[in-house]
């Protein structure tokens, strides 16, 4: 029988569209029915006005039970202010009464309920000025800015009140009771970093027995040396320690409060963090009160409607996150549509972010979609609408997702390391986190990529430059792709002969690069690709390296070796992309197109000695992912890009011997199984469907032995 589009494609907002020879007899198994499948549990973060609260927890009732929400997490600041000062002790109290009416009414109504703490350090001091509330010490930036409303983490008075205030809050006895992100060290405004206060140069002074002015300390931070200088590596210990410290306080006051109560922290980018000393395994113990498993809630991407770039790069701090911690803690990634109207986010964005964080993350997704500033639900209702029409397709995909564990791709390098090593490009600390290089970059040219250990490593120079030289040598010897910044680190450590080049220098005027080698370049041989504004290197390959681009100056001037392949003693593949991925150049949008997309998948397959694990063919600005199970393979296929993808045509490798069952989400959340033809050529299994896939949508298929 013939699958029209609209007997598949029910909802309106976002959803596949197909018209596909499907199994009339075709419905999901009962495994994957939704009363099976992980629950998706929607967390609805809101605020509560002191003057209005009675009546808007009956409205916040009736809004969670019309939109399958069964979690509200309640600010606890004053929605007047919005919450952004530290309350006094006794203004906490005045709010603790306020919201414990509204908490027993929404336990009473069969509600989960949970506290977030709006302000721990505070996010910036919004004109405000505290000293005359506090007698702490404020925070003072890495270029002597002071806040007037932001503690710094080593102050003994704040410290002692930080504990009494969220032990009040957890009188409530919340099921999770979250840090906000601003239990951090940086971006505190004013104050871009701290903290540099009279507290932190006595400290540091008192771990090294040196004196130090703000401007010296910060220069000796920044420093980089063979080995890491004292100061670098006593400051990132000494902010560590402090946050730990906190950390601990805060625990133990909510574990004397409400023993039953976990803990949640919100947090940034974990390069950031590691930047600032953040040591996560010692954060977990300490936030594991009674034993209980803390909560974790990363951001899914961006609080707005951006570029298909930025929506692809968004996911790495919710996708490294769940690498490092692992089932440490449990993931609840956050939905962020600030200020929350469809003037901020699209529907089809918001529930393509909640849909990557059920594939990628977890059934659990706390959600931002409700103005801080308004007590009504009915200004903006088409998110609602949404959450309750897509609840089926997010259950069959958290189902699908809890079948394949396993991510695979191409691996970014990536771990939590400090930056002991890293030469920082300027005189500021926020130079010292490490640049994102791979992240986005070979997903939106269609190549699966992933965090996890896989076969070939994109290697950043941020990555290696923290590796020993024995680390190094071991990496070598496998499937590796880097940038021209890693080839330039590698060869001034020594290991240049290991990658193919004599000499990796930086190279001006380089303004456009040609397909030179026909065993790469396929149809596009000698035809150009323009490199014009990238940071470029000039490669100096050994003569056994195989040059498969070259880079020319203006009107043909020079030529200089672009794209190379090399194959080691140690039988190690290389390839070496020239552009400079730490400023960002792999990243920009004129690195991209067909041909670099057909040469670079050569170059892979080169590198790899094979098939890739997933490739999708003819789909500018996508973001492709592969998930492995037991017997099973999970695809999915998000379309980042304002036009439609008018077809699904993808390549990866055999997952397993015999035949296969495809099968389609569709968006009711059932799999539908598919007839479709597929090929296998040179070890790829090869699926083409007349699929389409709808503006920032998302498509996914199962692939199980017959």
């Amino acid at each position: 029988m013939t699958v029209t589009r609209r007997g598949v494609c029910q909802s309106a907002l976002i959803t596949p569209t197909i018209a596909l020879l499907g199994d009339p007899s075709g419905h999901p198994t009962s495994r994957h029915a939704p009363g099976n499948s992980p629950a998706v549990n929607y967390m609805l973060r809101y605020f509560i006005r002191t003057e209005t609260a009675k009546q808007q927890a009956e409205d916040l009732i009736a809004n969670c039970h019309q939109n399958h929400i069964r979690h509200v997490i309640l600010f606890s600041g004053n929605h007047w202010d919005m919450g952004w000062n530290l309350p006094t002790i006794e203004e906490a109290r005045a709010r603790v009464e306020v919201l414990r009416p509204v908490v027993q009414r929404l336990r009473s109504a069969g509600l989960h309920t949970s506290i977030n703490m709006w302000t721990t350090i505070g996010h910036a001091d919004i004109g405000r000025d505290e000293r005359q509330r506090f007698s702490w010490q404020f925070m003072v930036g890495d270029d002597g800015a002071e806040s007037h409303a932001c503690p710094c983490p080593l102050d003994a008075t704040w410290k002692s009140y930080v504990g009494k205030l969220y032990g009040l809050f957890a009188q409530l006895e919340p099921e999770i009771l979250y840090f906000d992100d601003d239990f951090r060290y940086h971006n505190h405004r004013p104050v871009a970093w701290g903290c540099f206060c009279p507290l932190h140069l006595a400290e540091m002074t008192r771990r090294t027995g040196k004196d130090y002015s703000r401007e010296k300390l910060v220069e000796r931070i920044l420093t980089a040396e063979p080995q890491p200088t004292e100061e670098r590596a006593q400051w990132l210990e000494l902010c560590g320690d402090s946050i730990l410290e906190a950390a601990r306080i805060v625990a133990e006051a909510v574990k004397e409060s409400s023993p039953m109560t976990h803990m949640g922290l919100m947090c940034s980018n974990p390069d950031v963090h590691a930047a600032e000393g953040r040591r996560w395994l010692d954060m977990v113990d300490a936030l594991s009160v009674s034993g209980r498993q803390p909560f974790l809630r990363p951001s899914i991407g961006s609080y707005s409607d951006n570029t298909y770039r930025d929506a692809a790069r968004g996911l790495g701090t919710m996708r490294k996150l769940r690498l490092l911690l692992g089932s440490r803690m449990r993931i609840t990634p956050e939905l962020e549509n600030s200020p929350f109207t469809r003037f901020s986010k699209s529907v089809r964005l918001t529930r393509l972010q909640i849909a990557l964080s059920m594939l990628l993350a977890s059934p659990d997704i706390t959600l931002d979609i409700h103005s801080f500033v308004e007590t009504r639900f009915d200004d903006d209702t088409a998110i609602d609408a949404m959450l309750r029409d897509s609840l089926g397709y997010f259950s069959g995909l958290a189902a699908w997702a809890a079948e394949c564990e396993k991510e695979r791709g191409l691996q970014i390098l990536w771990d939590g390391r400090f930056p002991m090593h890293r030469k920082a490009n300027g005189n500021r600390m926020s130079d010292l986190r490490a640049p994102e290089c791979w992240e986005g970059v070979m997903d939106l040219l269609g190549f699966a990529t992933t965090f996890h250990p896989d076969g070939v490593k994109l290697a950043s120079q941020s990555y290696l430059e923290e590796r020993s030289d024995e680390e190094i040598r071991n990496l070598l010897k496998g499937k590796v792709l880097m940038d021209g910044d890693t080839a330039a680190l590698l060869v001034k450590r020594g290991f240049g002969q290991e990658i193919g080049v004599k000499s990796c220098e930086p190279i001006a005027a380089a303004n456009y690069e040609e397909m030179s080698n026909v065993n790469f370049a396929g149809t596009f041989l000698n035809r150009d690709e323009t490199t014009a504004e990238a940071y470029k290197y000039r490669l100096d390959p050994i003569e056994q390296a195989i040059v498969v681009s070259e880079m020319f100056g203006p009107e043909r001037s020079f030529s200089v070796p672009g794209m190379t392949l090399f194959k080691n003693a140690s039988g190690g593949r290389i390839g070496i992309i020239p552009q400079s991925g730490s400023r960002g150049d792999l990243y920009r949008v004129d690195f991209r197109g067909w041909k670099r997309q057909e040469v670079l998948k050569k170059m892979l397959e080169w590198i790899n000695q094979g098939p890739l694990p997933l490739f999708v063919e003819d789909a500018p600005n996508i973001c492709p992912f592969r998930r492995d199970g037991e017997k099973t393979v999970l695809i999915g296929i998000a379309n980042l890009s304002v036009d439609p993808l008018p077809h699904v045509s993808f390549q990866t490798t055999h997952p397993f011997e015999g035949d296969h069952r495809v099968e389609y989400l569709t968006p009711e959340g059932k799999g539908l199984p598919l007839k479709v033809q597929a090929t296998v050529q040179e070890n790829y299994l090869s699926l083409r469907m007349p699929v389409q896939i709808e503006p920032l949508g998302l498509a996914c298929f199962r692939l199980t032995q017959a």
